[in-house]
């Protein structure tokens, strides 16, 4: 039966703080695994985690133990007719009726970013003005509703032209030297008995990586969608069908199966199907069709996608990961080297607490995309939103190897501090297999993009819910614009203050 634990609660904005905590929390609690692979988690759910770690009584660090007692005040909404108490959370305004109960927050950040090349145009100097209100109503026993709104005010951008035209990008207003972006959430869920149904605006991402999302990125656009989401004991199914921004009509079918067979091994098989052209068929409107055969039954005319990944907890504090995203396959042809193969894997560790530094966590990637994945022969099936990939974007043909490691000291401190190279070869996600490419991937082919990064964050709570950070990064890039010889240097620094009330 559904859990009631995840029932009636908003979604956590991925932007949110408390993911990388979380993540670090979900090392030594394996079975919460299911919570984080589909994202926003809501609040009850990361209530949940969080409540289950102070039962268990890890052997935290001094940091994490009080990240610990903040975010558990955090999550824990008030019943109806409690006072707040010493330290909890404050709202801009609260509304209680019988036993409904209404939230309101407002929020702003203000960002200054810095850009250097070698070439004079190459700079740029960019502030980013955002600000906000959210608002969420539980409405016993079985409704919750939420919105979401914010305004982005843009100063020293390169954008020319206003865009309105569903998929030539995000809207964008102009007014003198002034760009402004919107951004607009706005959903409500069900809590049935075995399973919950969310219907509305929201940001829809699923991956074992917060660094890597090979099948649906974090970073997308919230989506137009229905979800329905039913957890039992080690069981965790999620279906969503959402309406992408194109100059036609454009769909996204998707559904995910989670499977702990062991304690410490959690199994994740899911589909997605990319179409178009037409109304919304029902047998992607059917949360337990195989898409694969519903993509025949259809002619086989659109983009289907599988995606096979695991976590793998060998102790408390480590886990291994991987994924293998499978765009397209013809076993009747190598599978290294033949084209139509279109695949893209994903193999990573992350250790809280490395070689017995328990203010640390260390993380290492490595990340390979074929040509020719996301790609399509039909536009309209192209894997993409808007004129944005709706997976992994630094591909395809390319890979990509990381370091990452995060320092807690403190509380309200963190710095990240995070390594890596990658290589990118010919083609995008624009550029299908053309007859004139022959049989073989070629992967890697020819003259080959090179590109050495480091990047530095550190982030600090000066007070409750106000932060401020600084970032660096820095990057020199071999045979730059895939010219043999060519080289370049790309340099960028960004302060940001950010307040949620």
């Amino acid at each position: 039966m559904f859990n009631t634990a995840h029932a009636q609660s908003a979604a956590v904005p991925l932007q949110h703080t408390v993911y990388p905590f979380l993540e670090r929390l979900v090392t030594y609690l394996p079975r919460r695994a299911l919570d984080l692979h589909v994202t926003p988690v809501s609040r009850a759910q990361a209530l949940a985690l969080l409540q289950e770690a102070q039962a268990a009584a890890l052997q935290l660090s001094r940091a994490d133990q009080a990240l610990l007692k903040q975010y558990l005040v955090e999550f824990s909404d008030l019943k109806v007719g409690e006072r707040t108490p010493h330290g909890g959370e404050r709202h801009f305004f609260r509304y209680e009726e019988n036993e409904a109960q209404l939230f309101g927050d407002l929020f702003a950040s203000q960002r200054f970013e810095v850009q250097r090349g070698e070439q004079a145009n190459d700079a740029q100097e960019i502030s980013r003005t955002r600000m906000g209100a959210r608002l969420r109503a539980q409405l016993p026993p079985r409704l919750l509703l939420a919105v979401e709104l914010s305004n982005i005010l843009e100063r020293g951008t390169s954008d020319s032209t206003e865009v309105f035209q569903p998929g030539r990008g995000a809207p964008v207003v102009l007014s003198g030297a002034s760009a402004f972006r919107e951004t607009a959430i706005a959903y409500g869920r069900v809590r049935l008995p075995w399973f919950e149904i969310e219907a509305g605006r929201n940001q829809f991402a699923w991956n074992v990586s917060p660094l890597t999302q090979l099948a649906l990125a974090r970073d997308n656009q919230p989506f137009d969608l229905v979800r329905l989401d039913a957890r039992w004991r080690k069981f965790r199914f999620v279906f969503a069908h959402a309406n992408l921004r194109a100059n036609s009509r454009k769909f996204l079918a998707a559904h995910r199966l989670e499977v702990m067979p062991f304690s410490k091994l959690l199994v994740g098989v899911g589909e997605t199907v990319i179409y178009g052209k037409r109304a919304a068929e029902f047998e992607y409107l059917n949360p337990l069709m195989l898409y694969h055969a519903a993509e025949h039954l259809l002619g086989d005319k659109d983009n289907n996608v599988l995606t096979l990944d695991f976590s793998y907890f060998p102790r408390g504090g480590l886990k291994l990961y991987g994924e293998i995203f499978i765009d397209d396959l013809s076993l009747e042809f190598p599978i290294g080297t033949y084209f139509g193969n279109k695949l893209a894997y994903l193999a990573g560790a992350f250790w809280v607490q490395p070689f017995g530094w328990r203010e640390a966590d260390l993380r290492f990637e490595y990340a390979r995309l074929d040509p020719f994945v996301y790609t399509h022969d039909d536009s309209t099936n192209i894997y993409e939103n808007d004129h944005e990939g709706l997976g992994e974007r630094f591909g395809p043909n390319a890979d990509r190897v990381l370091v990452q490691l995060g320092y807690q000291p403190h509380r309200d401190l963190r710095l990240v501090n995070r390594v890596q190279f990658q290589r990118n070869g010919r083609g995008n996600l624009f550029q299908a297999h053309r007859e004139a490419d022959g049989l073989s991937k070629k992967f890697l082919k020819g003259t080959t993009a090179q590109t050495f990064g480091w990047h530095f964050e550190v982030e600090d709570q000066i007070r409750r819910d106000i932060h401020v950070g600084l970032e660096f990064d820095w990057e020199r890039i071999k045979n730059s614009g895939l010219v043999e010889g060519a080289s370049s240097r790309r340099r960028r620094a960004a302060f940001f203050l950010r307040v949620d009330y």
